[in-house]
């Protein structure tokens, strides 16, 4: 029996007419090109059209690459030049037959090659074009221009980013051969390629890391990181030069970290990037923020209630005062403060900001960048908004006691003040308040509102399906949980996640007259979050187990992001305590001896202070497996912030950092008796008895050197754990 070809089928179908075909024909001639995507360009099909003809006619299945997680060692059994020239991808093996995807399995040479290259008897799946080479992206980088031909095709989406803007005031790049390379087709199509696909997995950030033999790129898509794709060490440093390009970074400069911005379009969308550089062992590495180029949300549209949307809107419009949204980095703080501006926006008011960096370009209000290089930072730039005659004054963030200081100025001199915090709760913000220096007073009659957010991931309505909750996850949450959920089954438009976006949730603690007696008396974030609920507050707990029952997440989400606390055997769930219920006093409950479950035993929280980012990821990784609470930070003066917040029970602190070292650091916690108790271990790559003496002396509980071997790290943090 002859094997019809793609041409012949789609004739057959009245498709297209035999003289289409021809045409067809000619240009694949000229071109050399292949049909299929001859006949897309000339407008005559669909490349999901041709998929669907092909597998109904030849009974030939889909291969559903989007949800496939193949071996490495059966990827590497077709040389990746060969499967960009012919849209092939080896899947796996069905007996001792290769099953390959193909976007035109009638091309039955290509069939023959394949058998010819593995030695192996060969059967195809069929595939959409634009899926196989999606897939071809992320696992293996394009081919060098020494190899196979390789063309992505006119109707990509890498093909469709333009630089419409490029936002610096360097002056013009030399280095001609290195510029020249990193502008190559190749290299333009592996960093369009690489935006492309975060684009459209909706990704927020792009990490292109250097490793010694390769080089991976992982995207973060609804706040989780995930492995998308590596590529070849030898086009590294082109394709950071091609980003630095977009960027107008110096490319003749690999010491020393840069910041950059660049504007793209992707066919009607503009999007601008945030680039930042960081040299590391294997080389520099990349990170890329995306950001659609957008209007600002309805405060509507953030994910809050009602009733505190209105809340909200009614503190908006008071004359003075100063709104704090607290989270922790990429729980959405800077899109609710534009939405609040958004909101507040009119012709009639002067509303100016001072942010680092300008995210989005707001109409009608006037934007400050941070600019360390002329000295313009928060405090400095905050000052001069005040003589600018604004009504509204947006700061971007307050990391310091003198930008908090002006801040609560202007908000008792007849100005509404809005900006963020990094604290772990709403309640949190308070005793950080306290411990920058601001006056219980201040405090008191100058903050009007303070929102404490995280960002969860949404269930994926398409696959949204019921699902059992486990008695461990319910029993964390009030009795009113039910047995059977909401969940997202994981299908090919989540990428078999489940979830799809990301959903706020939320707790508002809007001050009275009593705040003031409350911070004085109390220094137990405790007893501060009882006062506040009683008041009327909701936490993040209870805010996103609303959203739980309403079907838009799922438990598991809200024990990630903000986790119920613990049960002890006189306390009940949130929400399972009626409101006018009176709590003991906090001396009755802490001289209390509780009884916790194995269950809901408490993760001891570890700071790890570094600067090395490669070391954070490595001991963040070794400890969330033993079941410990980790927070990073990279430089010591965060994390003496990070400690005053939400105190760890133990810290890993290195011996070099930039800003305070080591042993200043040490130095400065032993200073303040709330903290001196808490075990400090020092981690240095500097073998030298001195140093370790000089440690212990200023109050060190241990010493490790690196490399950090894994059990030795773990046993000495469990015997400082027991004392």
């Amino acid at each position: 029996m002859k094997r019809k070809k793609l041409g012949e089928i789609l004739v057959q179908k009245n498709i297209i007419t035999p003289e289409q075909l021809n045409s067809a024909l000619d240009k694949v001639t000229q071109t050399k090109k292949r049909l299929g995507e001859i006949l897309i360009q000339m407008n005559l099909i669909q490349d999901s059209e041709i998929c669907k003809i092909l597998a109904n006619q030849l009974k030939i299945p889909y291969a559903g690459l989007r949800l496939r997680k193949i071996s490495p060692k059966v990827l590497n059994l077709i040389p990746p030049a060969f499967c960009y020239q012919k849209r092939s991808v080896p899947l796996g093996f069905k007996g001792k037959t290769l099953m390959v995807a193909m976007g035109d399995p009638t091309e039955y040479e290509i069939l023959k090659d394949i058998s010819f290259i593995t030695g192996l008897k060969v059967k195809p799946m069929i595939e959409e074009e634009n899926i196989i080479i999606d897939f071809l992206l992320r696992h293996h980088s394009p081919p060098l221009e020494d190899q196979a031909p390789f063309h992505l095709g006119t109707d990509t989406t890498a093909d469709m980013i333009h630089m419409v803007e490029q936002i610096n005031d360097q002056d013009d790049i030399s280095f001609i051969n290195l510029e020249r390379a990193a502008q190559g087709g190749v290299i333009r199509e592996l960093t369009n390629g690489i935006i492309a696909n975060a684009i459209k997995l909706s990704a927020s950030d792009i990490h292109i890391e250097p490793q010694e033999n390769d080089v991976i790129v992982r995207f973060r898509v609804d706040g989780i990181m995930q492995d998308v794709m590596t590529f070849t060490k030898t086009a590294h440093p082109s394709a950071v030069s091609r980003i630095k390009i977009m960027a107008s970074l110096d490319i003749t400069e690999r010491r020393t970290p840069q910041d950059g911005r660049a504007r793209i379009r992707v066919m009607e969308k503009a999007y601008d990037l945030r680039i930042s550089s960081l040299p590391t062992y294997y080389g520099e590495k990349i990170a890329i923020r995306l950001l659609e180029a957008r209007l600002t949300l309805p405060l509507e549209k953030l994910g809050m209630v009602e009733k505190d949307i209105e809340q909200f809107k009614s503190i908006l419009k008071r004359p003075q005062g100063i709104v704090l949204i607290t989270g922790p980095t990429g729980s959405g703080k800077t899109t609710t403060l534009y939405s609040a501006l958004g909101y507040v926006y009119s012709p009639k008011i002067n509303i100016v900001t001072i942010e680092d960096p300008v995210e989005y370009s707001l109409p009608g209000i006037n934007q400050v960048p941070v600019n360390k290089a002329t000295g313009m930072t928060f405090a400095k730039g905050l000052r001069s908004l005040l003589r600018q005659d604004p009504d509204v004054v947006m700061v971007g963030e307050i990391r310091d006691e003198e930008t908090a200081s002006i801040a609560f100025q202007a908000a008792q001199t007849g100005h509404l003040v809005l900006s963020t915090l990094h604290t772990n709760d709403a309640v949190s913000t308070l005793l950080r308040l306290k411990n920058m220096g601001i006056d219980p007073f201040w405090i008191s009659s100058s903050l009007i509102c303070v929102i404490g957010q995280r960002l969860v991931r949404r269930i994926h309505q398409p696959c949204i399906q019921n699902d059992t909750v486990s008695d461990k996850i319910r029993a964390r949450f009030p009795k009113t949980a039910p047995g059977v959920l909401k969940r997202g089954k994981g299908c090919g438009g989540c990428q078999a996640t489940g979830y799809q976006g990301r959903v706020g949730i939320y707790e508002m603690f809007i001050p009275d007259q009593e705040l003031e007696k409350v911070i004085v008396a109390n220094t137990s974030t405790s007893r501060i979050r009882e006062y506040a609920e009683k008041s009327g507050m909701v936490s993040m707990c209870m805010d996103g187990f609303r959203k739980v029952l309403e079907g838009k997440t799922t438990l598991e989400e809200i024990m990630r992001a903000a986790p119920p606390p613990e049960k002890t055997e006189n306390k009940e769930a949130p929400g399972d305590a009626p409101k006018d219920k009176i709590l003991p006093p906090p001396e009755t409950r802490e001289n209390k001896v509780t009884k916790k479950s194995p269950l809901l035993s408490h993760k001891d929280i570890i700071l790890v202070i570094d600067d090395d980012e490669a070391i954070l990821r490595y001991v963040d990784k070794i400890l969330t497996k033993e079941f410990y609470s980790v927070v990073t930070s990279s430089n010591g003066k965060e994390g003496l912030d990070k400690i005053f917040s939400n105190p760890p029970d133990l810290i890993l602190v290195d011996y070099k950092m930039p800003g305070i070292n080591g042993i200043d650091f040490i130095e400065k916690l032993r200073g303040h008796s709330r903290m001196a108790k808490i075990p400090v271990i020092m981690l240095t790559a500097v073998d030298a008895e001195k140093t370790e003496v000089q440690a212990l002396n200023m109050g060190a509980d241990d010493w490790i050197s690196k490399p950090i071997q894994k059990q030795r790290l773990l046993a000495r943090i469990k015997r400082l754990l027991k004392k």
